[in-house]
């Protein structure tokens, strides 16, 4: 009995410290780029944002990448979908198997000089 119960043990630490294979993982970002800034909306010190939908399929990859909104209307969407197409994810997990992700929205805002107000983080 102490061996049955020896060997359970050792399984279930083992298990554990590899992270069981059923367990659920949400999704996660990997990789990608941020958007570049559209020329002309620079030079015209325009600033707006896109809320743009997509699914991530179970690969990581997104598909379906669409524009929701934008403000101002068509001056950054195109920049805004090459990023979020860029994007790479670990797929959610449910069960043990990794699932697609559907009908996701992210906001990606375009503002000037963004980029030194956490230049002291």
């Amino acid at each position: 009995m102490t061996k049955v119960v020896f060997w359970l043990l050792m399984i279930f630490s083992a298990l554990v410290s590899l992270g069981c294979a059923t367990q659920d993982r949400p999704l996660q970002l990997l990789a990608g780029q941020g958007p570049v800034y559209p020329e002309a909306a620079r030079t015209a010190a325009i600033e707006g944002e896109v809320v743009v939908a997509y699914d991530v399929f179970e690969d990581g990859r997104v598909h379906n990448a669409r524009v929701v909104s934008s403000r101002p209307a068509n001056i950054f969407d195109e920049a805004a979908l090459n990023a979020v197409r860029s994007w790479q994810f670990r797929a959610p997990v449910v069960d043990g198997h990794a699932q697609k992700a559907k009908n996701l929205h992210s906001t990606v805002v375009f503002k000037l000089g963004g980029a030194d107000e956490y230049s002291r983080y």
